[in-house]
């Protein structure tokens, strides 16, 4: 698939088109079929003059012509095996199944101890999705070589394609055994309101999944059908509307292509191919929305952008991590996914995904869920149904990714499928084919994911830091950990912030800035509430005397009083103020909810808070800045009328005490 920068083009033009991709198959193999079989060539000249003229007429897509052309040498010396792999792949071209299978046998009949057509014949009836013959015949390319005339260096096959016989036998296995079947994902087209007799292609949406953005291949004529710009659809009582231009100056005369939105939908990462002071082929770009449409793309630059061909960029759900296809010296194949990360503003330099998921053929089309863990991609290397597959790979606890599936044969075809983009809760994809049914050549489809190849469902926090005073934002270093993994999630020096979460995990943010109290928060999502995400306002108050600070991320269990393990990162926070504030003295106090005995609740309080403060002086705070109180049920922070207000009650809390 080669359109824009979809296949390895320069990119100044659309290279190739996808209507004409099943003639192109078979026009590689035959020319590697032709090419190769000299020692089986015609012994009449005339023969070959026939031939000549028919490959030819192939090329030309005169398949009639060169049909005929075939015949005629095959009855001039019915022994030539060359004129009987070019006829079968004429018939392949006129989809003429039954004579195409013919003449492929024909072929092996003349010339059995020739191994490279094992694997051409293998790959015919493996897209025509006949299995068990196709299996059958790559035993045979094995066995060839224990034919009595079968000469190494006339009848062999290449190591690259023993390679990729190997490949299509596994391709063969995972297809009989696939059970994931079309009707189970219920492929739906997106209709004409996407749609068109042109090429849709590359869909993406922000998290809130209410706007539908995509690539769009113009018609036109001269280098109008060249053409690649962005449009979007908008979510309104369940339906997509029309598809429109994207506002601003994000499109141009030139190609614009795959895309990546941004989860909170105030970027779009894509490709520009040829670009002035570009750095290579093509280069990822960034556009960010304003008041009137997005603006013009901005290159990323060094090191994400370099020499060679840099293309289809997938952003994480907290716009940290970048994932894009490359074909950068150091890779395993022609294309390779590479891997950047964001950091005060700069992305570091990509490294590749490695072997896990990078082949030696092409691997490209990322995209990572929000979850930030389950990466899906297209893939010629790994073991397939025909043309470019999708697959998913997850990251394990090791950071090592696990070995990629493929997402089976409901999805993948014998065409290409591409492009994949997973909604927020898991359950619907949407894709690109070419499959029959469209509305034009390449047509965006829609599917319910198996539950298999779900990523884990997500919700977010995002917020803005302010200075409580002026209002305005603020820089400040935020930090989200996972506590009971102790998994860092998130850290930079940003003044906004949008980060998933997952469903079960105990989430602590903090923000963090010089002369300023640290903010405190905690998240805890459930399965069943994820459609509620949390929007917060992240404050940060100046330091100063009799300040009151709530530490929410102090955990102990019922009716104790030893700080849980999930604690640590909190009481990090306060260490580290009070040693860079070395004037600072505070007091821990410790309160509870209604529920119980005043005195019990007194005394549980102030246990509590002299654990803190005894945590403190052991990291090296000293003692004489230190103080701590228990307070009960005294001073609620909310009525004790629910379980989610007491749990407000529960708390330790931090006083400013006195500044030098």
């Amino acid at each position: 698939m080669e359109i824009g920068c979809l296949g390895g083009c320069n990119g100044a033009a659309l290279c190739g088109f996808h209507a004409a991709l099943r003639n192109a198959r078979v026009v590689s193999v035959v020319v590697v079929a032709f090419l190769f079989f000299g020692p089986m060539a015609a012994q009449h000249p005339k023969a070959k003059k026939q031939l000549n003229a028919a490959f030819t007429a192939f090329n030309r897509a005169e398949f009639s012509d060169a049909l005929g052309l075939t015949k005629k040498a095959i009855k001039i010396d019915p022994s030539y095996a060359d004129a009987y792999s070019l006829q079968a792949s004429v018939y392949e071209a006129m989809l003429d199944t039954q004579n195409a299978s013919k003449s492929y046998q024909q072929c092996l009949k003349v010339a059995p101890q020739f191994q490279p057509m094992y694997f051409y014949y293998g790959e015919y009836l493996y897209r025509n999705k006949r299995l068990k013959e196709a299996s059958a015949i790559l035993c045979k390319f094995d066995s060839v070589p224990m034919i009595a005339s079968f000469v190494l260096s006339k009848h062999g096959a290449s190591v690259r394609l023993k390679e990729k016989a190997a490949r299509l036998k596994a391709s063969v296995q995972t297809a009989m055994s696939d059970v994931n079947i079309a009707e189970n994902l219920k492929i739906q087209n997106m209709g004409p309101s996407i749609n068109t007799a042109v090429d849709e292609y590359w869909p993406g949406m922000p998290f809130s999944g209410n706007r539908f953005v995509f690539t769009r291949r113009l018609g036109g004529t001269g280098n109008a059908l060249l053409q690649e710009d962005f449009f979007m659809s908008d979510l309104k009582d369940s339906v997509w509307g029309k598809a429109y231009s994207a506002p601003g100056t994000i499109n141009t005369p030139e190609n614009e292509g795959t895309l990546s939105v941004k989860a909170d939908g105030s970027a779009l990462y894509y490709t520009r191919c040829n670009q002035p002071g570009g750095l290579g082929s093509c280069d990822l770009y960034v556009s960010q929305l304003d008041g009137k449409g997005w603006q013009r793309g901005s290159n990323l630059g060094s090191p994400i952008n370099g020499s060679a061909w840099d293309c289809q960029p997938a952003i994480s759900g907290d716009g940290h991590t970048l994932i894009f296809s490359s074909s950068r010296a150091g890779g395993y194949g022609g294309k390779d996914l590479w891997i950047s990360y964001l950091n005060h503003g700069n992305w570091s330099v990509p490294k590749n995904l490695g072997p896990a998921i990078n082949t030696r053929e092409d691997d490209d089309a990322p995209f990572l869920h929000y979850d930030g863990a389950t990466l899906y991609f297209s893939s010629l290397g790994h073991p397939g149904y025909g043309g470019s597959d999708i697959f998913m790979s997850r990251l394990g606890t090791d950071g090592l990714w696990s070995t990629p599936e493929n997402l089976g044969s409901g999805l993948n075809t014998p065409q290409d499928e591409f492009g994949l983009y997973i909604d927020a809760g898991g359950k619907k994809g949407y894709f690109a084919s070419d499959r029959k049914g469209g509305f034009g050549r390449l047509d965006i489809y829609q599917f319910l994911v198996p539950e298999k190849f779900m990523p884990k469902a997500v919700t977010y926090v995002s917020g803005l830091v302010t200075d409580s005073k002026t209002g305005l934002p603020l820089k400040a270093r935020v930090r989200l950990v996972e506590l009971s993994s102790g998994k860092v999630v998130f850290t930079d020096s940003v003044s906004d912030f949008f980060i998933p979460l997952q469903a079960g995990g105990n989430y602590a943010l903090f923000a963090t800035a010089k002369g300023y109290m640290p903010k405190s928060l905690n998240f805890q999502p459930l399965a069943s509430d994820l459609d509620h995400p949390f929007k917060v306002g992240a404050q940060l108050t100046p330091i100063d005397a009799k300040q009151v600070f709530v530490l929410n991320n102090i955990f102990f269990d019922t009716d104790k009083f030893d700080l849980k393990s999930e604690s640590r990162e909190e009481l990090a926070i306060v260490v580290d103020l009070m040693k860079t504030n070395s004037g600072m003295a505070i007091e821990i106090t410790g309160h509870t909810d209604n529920q119980g005995a005043s005195d019990y609740n007194v005394k549980l309080s102030e246990a509590r808070a002299k654990s803190v403060v005894t945590y403190l002086v052991a990291a090296g705070v000293p003692a004489s800045r230190l103080k701590f109180k228990g307070y009960g049920a005294s001073q609620p922070a909310a009525p004790n009328d629910t379980e989610a207000n007491r749990a407000l009650n529960r708390r330790i809390e931090m006083v400013v005490l006195k500044l030098k």
